[in-house]
């Protein structure tokens, strides 16, 4: 199915604020979906974006994840990367939001690429912890840098493959309240984190998918997800996916939101092309 196809799927099926009858969800439309409200790290992190989308440099890059569709090669340019693989501000927002809304301390990511979407998910609070995976070592010390020098103590940044890190971090952790997977866009890698980290987890925990729709392989690993038994309500936004397990829900049930048909473009469609 073309990306285009794919993104008719979603908007068939996504509904409205208005149309939403749950709680748990509507809560969710207002208080995590809103871009309205600004914070003061806002600004600094998105200063830093705007220094690498427009810096002249590049680094080495070791490719260990699904690949990129605009990047090949042992060596990128740091400004391609900040274009092509950085979560965008509408997402990091939600992420940001997602952290406060559902109090989350302990949060894994799968992918820092430069450290932006880590910083803010690590500005939410001081006493929050963030670990953060990154495969390739020249991404990880610039968001390691990021972390420095934004004076966000509580994040840390842990280099390697997925393969050697994951299990002995979450090891470290033992309780995850949030994990954001936006590492490797494949169906069985993103299995694979799932059923890792579920352990892990508890009745208030979420786990976010980045990228969703980013291919056929990345939907089918989300429809299934979805339907797993310890799920018991999703939210796609399109640009992510929103797994749930508090079991407040009487019955499992999905919801594809969308707000209106003139921010049909704002939802990322080209937004983030891996």
């Amino acid at each position: 199915m073309s990306a285009i196809g794919r993104y008719l799927s979603y908007y068939g099926k996504a509904i409205t604020a208005y149309q939403v009858h749950s709680p748990a969800v509507y809560d969710f439309i207002i208080e995590v979906m809103d871009q309205k409200r600004e914070y003061y790290k806002f600004g600094e992190i998105e200063f830093l974006r705007e220094l690498y989308l427009n810096s002249k440099d590049s680094i080495p890059f070791i490719e260990l994840g699904a690949g990129s569709k605009k990047l090949s090669g042992n060596t990128r340019p740091i400004a391609q990367i900040a274009k092509t693989s950085l979560s965008p501000v509408k997402t990091c927002r939600i992420l940001f939001n997602t952290v406060k809304f559902y109090n989350c301390k302990n949060v894994l990511e799968l992918g820092s690429s430069l450290g932006i979407s880590t910083a803010y998910l690590g500005a939410v609070d001081d006493d929050i912890k963030v670990i953060s995976l990154e495969g390739n070592p020249s991404s990880a010390d610039i968001a390691k840098h990021n972390a420095k020098q934004l004076e966000l103590s509580n994040i840390e940044i842990i280099t390697g493959s997925f393969a050697d890190t994951l299990m002995p971090t979450l090891n470290k952790m033992k309780q995850v309240d949030l994990a954001y997977l936006d590492g490797n866009h494949s169906y069985d890698a993103t299995i694979e984190y799932f059923d890792k980290i579920l352990p892990y987890l508890h009745e208030n925990s979420v786990i976010v998918l980045d990228d969703i729709y980013w291919s056929d392989g990345m939907l089918d690993a989300w429809k299934q997800l979805m339907q797993h038994p310890t799920v018991t309500y999703s939210i796609d936004i399109y640009s992510s996916g929103f797994l749930f397990f508090n079991k407040s829900m009487k019955s499992k049930q999905h919801f594809s939101l969308i707000e209106n048909w003139k921010k049909i473009w704002q939802i990322g469609l080209f937004s983030k092309v891996k």
